[in-house]
């Protein structure tokens, strides 16, 4: 069964807190982390109205100052937008994302991530997140309420989890947030002392990057592999420099 955890970024009203608590409720979840909520969200009155019983979901959710922080624990985050564009094009549909983690993933610690109601995620926000999901609505009117957005990705992940065979066995495990992040910062730092990054555009190579890793979701040994290479390449450039020759 795949742990849920539902994260909101500066959410900013207690309505929609409400609201969301009572669908975490629906589907038997209760893994609520706050990104720094709004001054006063927990007491807005209409938050207890629209949570109804599901309220303890509110009082027992984790407050915290940053995404990477909500993120810690977890082994794949899903970052929920409604612009893909030319940095995001790698955008899941929600339904395609929730047969993916239950088939291969299933038993993993996910984390939905959801952003401020007016704006969103942004896009580094969206780059601690392993993939990015997207609810299939109509152009005229893309964005989703949070709360009916947290409702959809309840519904499809119980769905896929009811309906859909889940692969056998221990889960692929997937490298956590954390040693990803230490990864692409390691990765980065060498193509930087490569000559690879090019000064004016480093940020959007190293999205390329990202990209390249999404598609196949490293495991912690996949990551130390990668971080062993990238800590030799730089053990030879630093004896290339010191006039040393080949390690």
């Amino acid at each position: 069964m795949t742990e849920l955890r539902i994260v909101l970024v500066e959410p900013l009203y207690g309505g929609n807190l409400g609201s969301v608590a009572r669908a975490m409720g629906n589907f038997g979840l209760s893994d609520l982390v706050l990104v720094n909520p709004a001054k006063g969200i927990f007491d807005d009155p209409r938050m207890a109205p629209m949570a109804r019983s599901a309220a303890d979901r509110v009082r027992g959710a984790r407050v915290v100052g940053s995404l990477a922080q909500a993120l810690a624990e977890v082994d794949l985050a899903l970052g929920f937008t409604t612009r893909l564009g030319k940095r995001r094009r790698d955008g899941l549909y929600l339904r395609e994302a929730a047969v993916r983690v239950t088939e291969e993933l299933g038993g993993n610690r996910v984390a939905a991530v959801f952003g401020r109601e007016d704006t969103g995620l942004t896009t580094a926000e969206l780059e601690l997140c392993h993939w990015l999901v997207r609810i299939p609505t109509h152009p005229e009117l893309p964005s989703c309420n949070l709360a009916q957005a947290v409702m959809l990705c309840c519904y499809e992940l119980a769905e896929a989890e009811r309906t859909t065979r889940a692969q056998q066995g221990r889960p692929h495990p997937v490298a956590s947030v954390e040693q990803m992040e230490g990864m692409y910062g390691h990765f980065a730092q060498v193509l930087d002392e490569i000559g690879f990054i090019e000064e004016a555009t480093p940020d959007r190579m190293m999205n390329e990057v990202r990209r390249i890793f999404s598609r196949r979701l490293p495991d912690p040994r996949d990551v130390r592999i990668l971080r062993g290479i990238l800590g030799k390449v730089q053990l030879a450039l630093d004896r290339a420099r010191k006039g040393l020759g080949k390690p």
